[in-house]
């Protein structure tokens, strides 16, 4: 296994639990992004920075607590203590007592059965390249001279950055310019797309957008970053609006999250088949164009996603150790998505489904979700496409708690299950998913047939006269 991520990972435990000698060779850490600069401290930054504006909104609920004070060096403090305590989940130690040997450099694979490691060379009869993806730096000139940070380097930030630009409105640019908002940051985001969130239906957008701007975010965008001039601290984004004006935006750090690219060092020297974007192609079986390697995780998926590259990292190690004898298709199941911004957005889709696939899209306002109403979270909605045989063929939730509420709806989707199902399973009032229950019911309401409606009421016709007697 090349690389230590949540792919390596993954697919080093499957294949040293079933009796495989199994090498694991990672260049840094064990854990990968996930763990040190992705999902890790990124979700732990996005609590500590709801904890500041629940302070800052409880004057709503009578509560008065005064001025909000950020101590950046304990926010520091608790993204390290969370990194701490899951760290030994994927230490080299956890690996080894499982039989896996653990190597640290970097590998360069010399054929389809030979990796060097530094002075030590390997041989293996099979290859899980799991090297995962960096974030994209753009060749904008001026950029050297500036303070700039990716999605993997903001964590050395020693400080909260005043005047913080957020370039690229994607789930990352959201995320993390919503929580330096909240932790006393003048953010101002760009994105070069036609609104934000440009994978995520155009609703998501609409939903974020007016939270985001009343907790104080500028958001430019079809704005194109230019250039940068000037240099740290005293630097400024050159910016092209769509009608095509200029515009520069003053800041002390500026943020780059404009997405990943696949890591193919290492690897070169096989001429592996790539995709147009770099990434390594595979087949429907995690296999690479040469016999005998197979690709797991960002460095081959669109969807990079630890919980992707989890499930494929199992799939290409017990595909690697079992040819040509058993060959596991790569499970085109639903993958949900979810956004960590507040409101959360979640959402879930069909593999394959086409437009015309569905009849209709249920809506459903979160305002009509009492315990949405307790909490004082109204702003936000669920819906659902649904095709004409009732089943649900894609979701989306804008609600506190979407990751969570959305898992529903992905065994629905998966299973292919009508929506009455999920109106005849009980939900626990009051809860966020009730939402969901409120969505079946409201489409059973809409399709219950005028025969139906006259056989209901002849019924009770029939029986009023029992009743009053």
């Amino acid at each position: 296994m090349v690389g230590a991520g949540a792919a390596g990972l993954s697919a080093a435990s499957i294949a040293s639990r079933i009796g495989a000698r199994v090498t694991l060779i990672e260049v840094n850490r064990l854990g990968g992004d996930c763990l040190y600069t992705g999902c890790i401290p990124s979700k732990t930054l996005l609590r500590v920075a709801a904890c500041a504006q629940s302070a800052r909104e409880s004057h709503t609920f009578g509560i008065h607590v005064g001025e909000i004070t950020v101590d950046f060096t304990g926010v520091r403090e608790q993204i390290r203590r969370a990194i701490a305590a899951i760290e030994p989940e994927d230490s080299p130690e956890r690996y080894q007592s499982l039989g896996v040997r653990v190597l640290k450099g970097e590998a360069t694979l010399i054929d389809p059965h030979t990796i060097r490691v530094g002075q030590e060379t390997i041989t293996t009869r099979s290859i899980v390249l799991a090297t995962g993806a960096s974030p994209i730096i753009p060749a904008l000139p001026g950029l050297a001279g500036a303070r700039w940070v990716t999605s993997e380097t903001v964590w050395e930030l020693e400080s909260c950055p005043g005047r913080l630009v957020v370039l690229g409105g994607g789930a990352v640019g959201c995320e993390l310019g919503q929580a330096f908002t909240r932790l006393g940051s003048q953010v101002t985001l760009v994105e070069s797309g036609s609104r934000i969130l440009g994978r995520e239906p155009e609703v998501a957008a609409e939903q974020l957008m007016p939270v985001l701007r009343r907790e104080g975010i500028k958001i430019f965008t079809a704005t194109r970053a230019l250039r940068i001039e000037g240099t740290a601290p005293q630097a400024q984004l050159v910016v092209s609006h769509a009608d095509g004006t200029l515009g520069a935006i003053d800041f002390d750090v500026l943020l780059i999250a404009i997405g990943r690219a696949p890591r193919n060092h290492g690897i070169e020297g096989l001429h592996l088949a790539r995709e147009p974007d770099g990434r390594i192609a595979t087949n429907r079986f995690l296999a690479t164009s040469q016999p005998g390697i197979y690709a797991a995780g960002d460095v081959t998926c669109t969807l990079q996603f630890t919980h992707v590259a989890g499930q494929q990292g199992v799939y290409a190690a017990l595909n690697a150790l079992f040819r040509p004898l058993l060959r596991l298709r790569w499970n085109k199941s639903p993958v949900p998505r979810v956004t960590y911004t507040s409101p959360e957005i979640a959402s879930v889709t069909r593999p394959g489904l086409r437009p015309s696939d569905l009849a209709e899209t249920i809506a459903i306002p979160l305002r009509e979700v009492n315990r949405a109403v307790t909490d004082g979270h109204e702003d936000g909605c669920a819906l659902i496409g649904v095709d004409r045989s009732g089943r649900a063929g894609s979701a989306t939730l804008i609600m506190p708690h979407a990751g969570e509420i959305i898992q529903e709806l992905t065994l629905a989707i998966q299973e292919r299950l009508p929506l009455d199902r999920i109106l005849a399973l009980i939900h626990p009032y009051p809860t966020y998913a009730e939402i969901n229950r409120r969505a079946a019911a409201r489409w059973r309401e809409t399709h219950l047939s005028d025969s139906g409606r006259r056989l209901t009421r002849m019924m009770l016709s029939l029986l009023r006269p029992i009743g009053s007697g």
